[in-house]
């Protein structure tokens, strides 16, 4: 009877076998399925951003490593020499002072006065859509357009600017002419158009706190000033890492306004790295320096975000 029933036992297992090896064929089929069809919606954004990004990015790397004036079919590969051209070369230098000054210049103020005219807005009992719509504006304004009427406003002699000065008794410089304040000049600018995007997204991020915070702190004796300083701006953190992110990304591409209003000058005053790329590439023709500029600018931009990401998470932890 043992020997039956292990013959038997067998006999189940051995039957049993195809049926299980149909089961597992059919999950395995299922989970291919389930990864191959949001695959098939993602093709389309996948291979746009193929074209468009990695192709370009891959291209561009390539180019860095060679020398190509743009019209020759004929590319020379010279290694590292774009590289070692740039670390030697004084305009390339000047440039990546003027785009951390621009930088420094206009980010800190950019995030602070848009964070401040969200309180401000949001803190008035009518007219929030009107001011958030004016404070808008510039921000999805034409660039273009935008650096002309800036261009004409600073005019040292018929511009709006030194004619609002005047009649507070200040005597206006000669704003795009002079080296010491066509820097500041373009920053004012990006301040005025940047600020209004800041603005709208700390509306959101302060809509999104809860009110019975403030409650609490209001019963714990705590003013407006401790009260923005110990729940508003800390619960704004991850909206103003974002900011300062998208800001300084945008900060060291700015070149529509340098190209109308100074294109570059005078002296290299207002040269920044994108329209130091832009020179080598269109109005010199030297691609390969251009293609290493801008792997340059990209080591750069991408160090600054992994920094800032590093330093919020520390402060986040430290809270």
């Amino acid at each position: 009877m043992v020997m039956l029933n292990r013959w038997n036992g067998k006999q189940g297992e051995a039957a049993s076998a195809p049926g299980a090896r149909g089961k597992a064929g059919a999950r395995r089929r299922g989970r291919l399925h389930k990864l191959w069809l949001p695959l098939a919606f993602l093709l389309p954004a996948l291979g746009l951003y193929a074209v468009f990004f990695v192709y370009p990015f891959l291209f561009s790397l390539s180019l860095s490593f060679q020398q190509w004036n743009l019209i020759s079919p004929d590319k020379e590969f010279v290694g590292l020499a774009n590289y070692v051209h740039l670390l030697h070369d004084d305009v390339f230098w000047i440039s990546l002072r003027n785009s951390a000054l621009y930088m420094l210049m206009t980010v800190p103020l950019a995030v602070g006065i848009g964070l401040a005219m969200a309180l401000l807005v949001e803190s008035l009992w009518k007219g929030k859509r009107l001011y958030r719509l004016v404070f808008f504006l510039p921000v999805v304004s034409s660039i273009g357009v935008i650096s002309i009427v800036w261009g004409l406003m600073y005019n040292p002699q018929d511009g709006a600017v030194n004619k609002l000065l005047a009649s507070f008794g200040i005597q206006g410089p000669n704003w795009i002419n002079d080296p010491a304040m066509a820097l500041w000049a373009l920053a004012i600018v990006g301040i005025w158009k940047g600020f209004g995007y800041n603005m709208v997204l700390y509306i959101s991020g302060l809509k999104s706190i809860d009110r019975s915070l403030y409650e609490a702190a209001s019963i714990d004796g705590a003013g407006r000033g401790a009260r923005l300083r110990h729940v508003t701006v800390p619960l704004l953190s991850p909206v103003t890492f974002f900011i300062l992110v998208m800001s300084i990304i945008s900060s060291f591409q700015v070149f529509a306004t340098i190209q109308i209003i100074t294109r570059g000058g005078p002296n290299n005053s207002t040269n920044v790295l994108v329209y130091q790329i832009y020179q080598e590439a269109f109005q010199f023709f030297n691609i390969g320096t251009a293609a290493a500029s801008s792997t340059l600018l990209l080591l750069i931009v991408g160090t600054l975000t992994v920094v800032q990401l590093r330093l919020s998470n520390r402060m986040v932890h430290y809270q």
